[in-house]
């Protein structure tokens, strides 16, 4: 149980995102169960950035020059 109560919002938010049809939810959800309060994460903050960058590349529009995203 989250510290707020927030998990119970969470688990809503998972169901509705996995019901979506047109387009499909392509989302993960993972918990730190039993104990892990409000705020875990499965990995560092590093980590997360750089899976959004992934994410962000691999379904930039055809003919983007994705290169000039890198710093």
């Amino acid at each position: 149980m989250d510290n707020f109560y927030l998990n119970l919002a969470v688990y809503k938010l998972e169901e509705e995102l996995k019901a979506l049809q047109n387009p499909p939810c392509d989302c993960e959800f993972k918990y730190g169960r039993p104990m892990k309060g409000h705020g875990w994460q499965p990995t560092s903050t590093a980590n997360l950035v750089r899976w959004m960058a992934e994410h962000i590349l691999k379904n930039s529009p055809p003919g983007e020059n994705a290169a000039a995203w890198h710093y």
